[in-house]
Formats: structure tokens, sequence, C-alpha cells
């Protein structure tokens, strides 16, 4: 009996062991938050390589490289246990052909959802009433998170825009930049929401994503 506890102690203290030098394995970067406000470190793919399968998106609006030297750019992206909450958004002022360009790469934008045999593809929202300019919208509120790009004509410019659980902080901060209608950032109002990277194929039962799908 003795023998059988002793084994019983060295067996529960090699689990704990390996628990223990697991949590203390390479840290892939995820924990640590992303904090800049500096243009020269503005990286899409390090964004999706961190925080991708939180974010539910491949930052489809964003340029996969920068068009232009006069740009900003702010990015805050913080991990729980739970989910990513932050921001991303970059502000470009473009020449004549550069904002024609981007302007039709915006309009261009889609993905294909399948499941089984089935097929659907979301294609790029349009909206000209909800911000205070036109924009170009791959999420609208689906799981607390927003994906938009919003085009000054005026002035050649472009506002990408990724918001991730929008706290009042950040909805005052970038009060240009988001919806008139503040009340439509609140959990009971994105119940009827989009997203260009899911669909559901049983009538709203389940959600399939991008990355589910292989593509």
């Amino acid at each position: 009996m003795k023998k059988q506890i002793n084994r019983l102690i060295a067996i529960a203290t090699f689990l704990l062991c390996i628990t223990l030098l697991s949590s203390c394995g390479p840290d892939t970067g995820k924990s640590s938050p992303l904090d800049t406000d500096d243009i020269g470190e503005y990286d899409k793919s390090l964004v999706i390589e961190k925080y991708g399968g939180d974010l539910d998106s491949d930052l489809s609006v964003f340029p996969d490289v920068l068009l232009t030297d006069t740009a900003d750019y702010s990015v805050h992206f913080s991990s729980n246990l739970f989910d990513t909450d932050g921001r991303m958004i970059l502000e470009c002022t473009y020449d004549d052909e550069q904002f024609a360009g981007e302007i039709s790469r915006l309009q261009g934008l889609s993905k294909t959802i399948s499941f089984g045999d089935e097929q659907f593809t979301n294609k790029v929202l349009y909206d000209e009433a909800s911000y205070a300019y036109p924009a170009y919208i791959t999420i609208d509120g689906f799981g607390n998170t927003f994906e938009y790009a919003l085009a000054d004509k005026s002035e050649n410019r472009i506002v990408y825009i990724y918001l991730s659980y929008p706290d009042d902080e950040t909805l005052s901060r970038y009060s240009s930049y988001v919806k008139k209608d503040l009340s439509a950032y609140e959990e009971e109002n994105t119940l009827d929401s989009y997203s260009m990277y899911n669909h559901s194929f049983d009538g709203g039962e389940s959600w399939v994503e991008l990355d589910d799908t292989g593509n």
C-alpha cells in the first residue's frame, strides 16, 4: 500500500513539473501588449501573427505595405484569458493615383466562406450614413469588433480602423472616426451584425469563420 501511495505521489509530482515547465516555455509574444504610435513600426503581418486568432480577421482593409510617407499610426492590443482588446488605426494621405488605387482595392474586397459542398461570398459593405466619411466596412459589430476604412475624398485621405471591444475612452478619443450614433456600440445593438470573414449556413444557429475553411 505504501509503495502504491509513493508511486501516486511520484506521478503527481512529475505531472506538476511538466505543467510548470510548459508555463515557463518560450513567449510567443501574444501575452505582451503591442503598443506603439510609431509609423516606422507599421507591420500588418506581425499583428496577424500575434493576434490573428482572436481578431477573427486578416485585416483586409489595411494595406499590406505603406504607399505614402504622409501617414500616422496607432496600435494597442492586449490579450487576456479569453480574447484580445484594443485598436489599430492607420491614417494615410495619398496622391490622386494612389487614392484612386486604394479606393478600387477597398471596393473589391471579399471573402468566400466554405462549409462542405456549400460556399458563400461576403463582400465589403459601403456606408455613407453611419460615419463622418463614406465607409468601406468588413466587420460591423460582429463579436464586438469593427473593421473599416473611411474615405475623405476632399483630402485624398483614408483612415483604416480596427476596434475590438471599444470602450468609452476609445470612442471619445477617436470620435471623428467612430459611428455618429454611439449607442451602436452597446452590446445589445451589435446582435444584428456583419463580418466579411464569417457566414452562417444554418440560419444563424452557428457560424463558420474564414480560418475554419482553410482559405
